[in-house]
């Protein structure tokens, strides 16, 4: 068997992401309320935990951390959390943390996979990183809400709140395991009358991802909806190649001019190659 390297051991990388967190609330200039039992960092390591262990609620993350003992256990040891907090106490506190405390734990993490060498067997055509973005919802309710909830507004006066979240992952056909970069939450913006949408959600998440990575060479792979003028925009602007999928329902008067074939107005198809090696 392959042994596996220090630095990509479960402690190892939990450590690393528990001290980016603690970086992030430093710089954000967010720190500890002393009246509140539970630190900014166990709250955070907490909610990694939820997913960590798969829990299917954050209820069923506190019956364990209350009954099981291995819970407590791994949380104590593997999460280095001295007070784990319960649900409702680790709603409250996540809720006003920002997302942004988030994106050095995700950096450092690709940091280290490039660093290792890891991120050389997802190359595409030998150059390129293969990068999927997405969105997805996350939160829906008819009367739980926040102040940076979208709203949609029935035509029978109901409302429905919402969460969406705009997700990316460097994938490859070859690889099983697809590595997750930060996501961009969808979500109305402070002073914004408008909801928020994928496509502002997206223009945000490639400045970002630019700024942390200016030199990667990646190609964008995406649904439908990105198929649209100004997000192929935004993509050459900041020097991304993309496969962009086009459904013939979804882009009627494409598939009308594709299938036109007239000498007056014919689409022309050019197929490059480049940096193949020949197996």
């Amino acid at each position: 068997m392959k042994e596996t390297r220090p630095a990509f051991t479960h402690d190892a990388l939990l450590t690393i992401v528990k001290e980016s967190f603690q970086k992030s609330l430093k710089t954000a200039g967010i720190t500890d309320n002393p009246a509140n039992n539970f630190s900014n960092i166990d709250c955070l390591m907490a909610g990694l935990a939820v997913f960590t262990f798969k829990f299917p609620s954050l209820l069923k993350f506190d019956e364990a951390r209350q009954n099981e003992s291995w819970a407590r256990k791994n949380l104590t040891q593997l999460f280095q959390i001295k007070a784990t907090p319960c649900d409702t106490h680790m709603r409250t506190r996540l809720d006003e943390i920002p997302p942004d405390v988030l994106r050095l734990a995700f950096r450092k993490i690709f940091t280290l996979l490039q660093r290792g060498k890891v991120l050389e067997h997802y190359l595409f055509l030998n150059k390129y990183s293969l990068l999927s973005l997405d969105g997805t919802g996350v939160f829906s309710s008819p009367t739980v809400h926040c102040k940076n909830c979208c709203v949609k507004e029935h035509r029978d006066g109901r409302k429905t709140y919402y969460h969406q979240l705009l997700g990316a992952a460097l994938v490859h056909h070859d690889q099983k395991v697809v590595i997750p970069l930060a996501p961009e939450p969808i979500l109305k913006q402070d002073g914004a009358q408008k909801n928020d949408c994928e496509r502002n959600a997206a223009k945000r998440w490639l400045a970002d991802f630019r700024r942390e990575h200016p030199h990667l060479p990646v190609v964008m792979v995406e649904d439908g909806l990105a198929s649209n003028a100004p997000h192929i925009a935004e993509l050459n602007l900041h020097n991304i190649r993309y496969i962009l999928g086009c459904k013939e329902g979804d882009h009627a008067y494409l598939a009308d001019w594709v299938k036109a074939m007239d000498e007056e107005d014919a689409p022309s198809f050019k197929e490059t190659t480049q940096g193949v090696t020949p197996k």
